[in-house]
């Protein structure tokens, strides 16, 4: 069966699809991408992907010209198209032709972009054992005005990626310019320490992740104490349990930080418990078995 995409309005196979050479994507990486992951076929948090995306939208100066209505009927589209239940979404909004100016506030009509395929999570063993992450090499800086949001300028962080798969590794711990912890290459990050569960705060340059926002909500429902904190990385190697959140990875354990042993070794029960937790959330919010 030919992979089908939507571009543009129209749900189409994926070699018919076709965008412009002078798209502002393409020509100097203007655009915004949210990845949603579909349980049976049914988008989670679509909302608040797509509140994201218009805050973004409307921080960087682009423009998102479907509304959430429409943008739901697409995607459900799409997973029909290509005969998918449990997927990985993915929509791609870029700045359009800058034949009309090369700057951002320029008058064009943006490309939106919708793909989809199986949603990849890690195997159940990965869950149950945990993950190592390297430290990236790079820092962030606040003072980089796309570093809070899914921009498609992401060599950065892929070559980060592409350093921890090299050594079979989940991901790249990012820290600030001050030495802060910020997150992942794809991923937020959260760390217990005596008890206490920690993710750095979004006055840092963090992306507002849509788990990292179910995370505290069921945080909150279950009284765990969460505190949004600055640590530094000995702060961050005292951690009791550490995992990551993304939604296509719900809530990974972190056992392991280059050599460094988190905690004991093991998930921890607060990890354990709110990746359960997680999970039927999504059952319930989505009212599937």
């Amino acid at each position: 069966m030919a992979e089908h995409v939507y571009l543009n309005g129209d749900v189409m196979p994926a070699d018919q699809a076709k965008i412009t050479v002078f798209d502002a994507g393409l020509q100097h990486g203007v655009g915004l991408f949210e990845v949603i992951r579909c349980y049976q076929g049914r988008p989670f948090r679509l909302n608040d992907h797509l509140a994201r995306l218009e805050d973004s939208a409307k921080t960087l100066g682009l423009v998102v010209p479907a509304q959430p209505k429409q943008f739901e009927r697409a995607i459900e589209k799409l997973l029909a198209a290509n005969e998918l239940g449990d997927a990985r979404v993915r929509i791609t909004v870029t700045g359009g032709s800058v034949r009309v100016g090369i700057h951002l506030g320029a008058q064009s009509a943006p490309n939106v972009l919708i793909t989809a395929g199986p949603a990849a999570a890690p195997p159940a063993e990965v869950y149950a054992d945990g993950v190592g992450v390297v430290l990236s090499d790079y820092r962030t800086s606040s003072r980089d005005p796309i570093v809070r949001h899914k921009t498609i300028s992401y060599l950065s962080r892929l070559t980060a990626l592409k350093r921890a798969q090299r050594a079979r590794m989940a991901d790249a711990l990012w820290f600030s310019d001050e030495g802060y912890l910020v997150g992942g290459s794809v991923a937020n990050v959260f760390v217990v320490r005596d008890d206490i569960i920690h993710t750095p705060p979004l006055d840092l340059p963090v992306i507002p992740g849509i788990a990292r926002k179910v995370v505290i909500e069921l945080a909150a429902d279950l009284q765990f104490p969460l505190r949004e904190t600055r640590l530094s990385m000995q702060e961050m190697l005292e951690a009791q349990e550490m995992f990551l959140t993304n939604t296509v990875i719900e809530v990974l354990p972190v056992v392991v930080v280059e050599r460094h042993v988190v905690g004991e070794g093991r998930v921890g029960p607060l990890t354990r418990s709110l990746l359960q937790r997680y999970r039927h959330q999504v059952r319930e919010e989505l009212e599937i078995a």
